[in-house]
C-alpha cells in the first residue's frame, strides 16, 4: 500500500547513521507538509529521512538514538484521504493498515515525539520546541504562518480532478461507516485516542 512520495530523493527515503531527524507517520497524516515545512524553516542542512511509511525504520531510527516525528491523523480522515486518492485501496485494508502501522510503534512511545494532524498543520513550531527539548536538538523554530504560505503548494501532492475525488470520498464515507467496517473502525479510533493522549505539549 505504500505510495511513493514526491519530492523525496532515495537518501531521504531511508535511515542512516548520518540521519539527524526522522518525519514519518501513516499516509495522509500531513507528513509532506511537515517535510517542507520543516525544511524552509532551517539556516542549516538537516539530513531527513521522510515518507518511509515504515514501522520498521522508525524503529531502526528510534535503535540509533535518532529523533522522530510521528504524525497521526484520526482514522476517519487518514482513510478517506488514501482511499479517495488510490480507489483500488478499499476501506478495510486502509483500517487495518492504520492499525497494524501504529500498533507496532505504540510500544516505543518515550522515544518519538507524537503530532496529530491539527498540531502538524497549525502548532508545528511547538511540535519543534517539543523535539528540541526531548532530543537535546537546537533545530530552528518553524514560522507557521509563513510556513502555511510557502509549504502548502508543496504538500498538496494531490492532481486527481476535485469534483471526481469527491465523488470517491462520498462513497468511501458511505463504505467507512457500514456496518461490516464498525469493528476496525472503533478499534481504529480507540489506538489513536492512546496516541493523542501523547501529543500534548505539557512539557515544553
Amino acid at each position: 500500500m505504500k505510495k511513493k512520495a514526491i519530492n523525496a530523493s532515495p537518501e531521504e527515503r531511508i535511515v542512516s547513521p548520518s540521519t539527524e531527524l526522522v518525519i514519518d507517520g501513516f499516509q495522509g497524516s500531513a507528513n509532506s507538509f511537515a517535510t517542507a515545512a520543516f525544511k524552509f524553516a532551517q539556516t542549516k542542512e538537516v539530513k531527513l529521512a521522510h515518507h518511509l511509511h515504515s514501522p520498521a525504520q522508525i524503529i531502526q531510527a528510534i535503535e540509533q538514538n535518532i529523533p522522530v516525528l510521528l504524525t497521526i491523523r484520526e482514522p476517519e480522515g487518514t482513510v478517506l484521504s488514501l482511499t479517495s486518492r488510490w480507489p483500488h485501496v478499499s476501506v478495510a485494508q486502509a483500517l487495518q493498515s492504520y492499525i497494524a502501522f501504529y500498533t507496532k510503534l505504540e510500544p516505543y512511545a518515550p522515544h518519538y515525539v507524537v503530532s496529530t494532524f491539527e498540531q502538524t498543520t497549525q502548532c508545528l513550531d511547538q511540535v519543534m520546541q517539543k523535539i528540541n527539548h526531548q532530543f537535546e536538538r537546537n533545530f530552528d523554530i518553524i514560522d507557521v504562518e509563513k510556513a502555511n504560505q510557502e509549504c502548502r503548494p508543496q504538500a498538496n501532492y494531490d492532481t486527481d480532478i476535485p469534483s471526481q475525488r469527491h465523488i470517491i470520498k462520498r462513497e468511501k464515507k458511505k463504505d467507512i461507516m457500514s456496518d461490516k467496517n464498525v469493528l476496525l473502525l472503533s478499534e481504529a479510533k480507540d489506538l489513536y485516542k492512546r496516541f493523542e493522549q501523547l501529543s500534548t505539549f505539557e512539557h515544553i
